[in-house]
């Protein structure tokens, strides 16, 4: 037993040894650091990679962007996972993307441009664009393929979905399939979609009312929880771009749109007696006023410049609220509260046309996930009559739709469809 468990161990490292030199000899690497990897893997490291500011213009400066490699053999499929924020929750062995173990697969990770390790030295944003963070992943992509000989498979969740079906558009030959999770296709800086999912789509009617109901109620107090509402942000050392009062009633605005993107209950809601402090605990449990925090906000502010630029974003309704809300117009408001004070971004839709015509007329293999009630959804990619790209909803689904949580027969319908693009 003793020699066995000896000869694992060497063999083990013999594969650290041989994967951390192939890993070396590629182009553009700048270091590579061992990380504890999840058991599903044989290894795992953090690898720097050089990337150009500007694709088009290397010759204007590099920046360090953060890939973590998960290796389980050199020629099984790779799942590569374009991430559209930092990835300081992936650093660890718990992380496993759900399509590895389905696959049987390698596990590239990136962390997108702008965010957490991955920064240039000055933060020029017009450098932030999605054709250069798609390069990036051309790149990366292109680097790895060197060791790596299986198929490979783009996946990414929320804005890392919007970012996986960009990158598919611009090098469509890159991956053999796509699998986007709860993904939006925006047309606009400020879209009305949502609201109206929110008004008219989102659970029952009775739940709807209901979630309006507690809105209301939040804003009939707001002389009385204010006061309460002030203690807790002060206490939290929060800073805002607007007034606290405002910043009140954004957060009533953003009440709805939280609740149902994250599977909140209607049973959770407080009953209209109830107190003014069990009242203030459920609107922050669902909608933290660190949304709008400054400070907190620093790590996730590159992608409300994305947002302003190309990706868009949705808009707020006060007309429901009308005689009980100070805000009246929250036109702009986005940059008001979020994107560097005196930058203006233009917003420009005509990647985001680009990619719904791409994907109802030639995009291969590419797998679309949605849940029911996530407002994200109103803004869906559609498919059209392309019978190779395939949209999946889940029913009461939210933002946190995934494969493994699907109805069974829709689990079997994914899994299987995904697995056919590799035979």
């Amino acid at each position: 037993m003793m020699l066995i468990i000896a000869s694992l161990m060497f063999l083990q490292s013999a594969v650290s040894q041989d994967l951390r030199e192939k890993i070396l000899t590629l182009p553009d690497v700048i270091s590579v650091e061992k990380m504890a990897n999840n058991p599903f893997f044989l290894e795992s490291y953090v690898i720097m990679i050089k990337q150009p500011l500007d694709h088009q213009k290397p010759e204007l400066g590099f920046f360090p962007q953060r890939v973590i490699l998960s290796h389980l053999s050199y020629t099984e499929p790779v799942v590569f996972i374009t991430e559209g924020y930092n990835a300081d929750n992936e650093i660890g062995p718990r992380y496993l993307n759900e399509l590895c173990p389905i696959l049987y697969a390698n596990q590239v990770f990136a962390e997108h441009r702008y965010f957490g390790k991955s920064v240039p030295d000055s933060m020029k944003w017009k450098y932030l664009t999605v054709e250069n963070a798609a390069a990036d992943h051309h790149h990366i992509t292109e680097i790895f393929k060197q060791i790596y000989s299986g198929k490979w498979v783009s996946t990414g969740i929320s804005k890392g979905g919007q970012t996986s079906l960009f990158y598919r558009l611009l090098y469509p030959g890159d991956v053999t399939g796509t699998v986007a999770y709860v993904a939006p296709l925006n047309y606009s800086d400020e879209e009305k979609r949502h609201d109206r999912f929110i008004r008219h789509k989102a659970g029952t009617e009775e739940e709807r009312k209901m979630v309006m109901n507690f809105q209301r109620e939040v804003l009939k107090r707001k002389v009385e929880m204010l006061p309460l509402f002030e203690k807790y942000c002060q206490g939290k050392k929060y800073v805002f771009n607007a007034s606290l009062s405002e910043i009140y009633d954004y957060c009533v605005l953003e009440y709805a749109f939280s609740f149902w993107q994250w599977c909140h209950s209607v049973k959770e809601i407080p009953s209209v007696n109830s107190k003014d402090s069990d009242l203030l605990a459920h609107f922050i449990k669902v909608v933290s006023p660190d949304y709008f925090d400054l400070v907190s906000g620093k790590v996730v502010m590159p992608f409300f410049v994305q947002a302003e630029r190309q990706l868009g974003y949705y808009a707020y309704n006060t007309r429901p609220f009308k005689g009980l809300m100070q805000l009246t117009n929250t036109k702009g408001y986005v940059s008001k509260l979020f994107v560097p004070q005196g930058a203006i971004f233009p917003y420009d839709a005509e990647l985001s046309r680009q990619l719904q015509k791409f994907l109802k007329h030639q995009a291969k293999n590419v797998l679309l996930i949605y849940g029911e009630n996530d407002p994200w959804t109103a803004s869906a990619a559609k498919e059209g009559r392309n019978k190779s790209v395939n949209r999946i909803v889940m029913k009461d689904g939210c933002h946190l739709s995934r494969i493994n949580n699907l109805p069974h027969k829709q689990k079997e319908m994914a899994i299987g469809m995904i697995k056919a693009w590799l035979n």
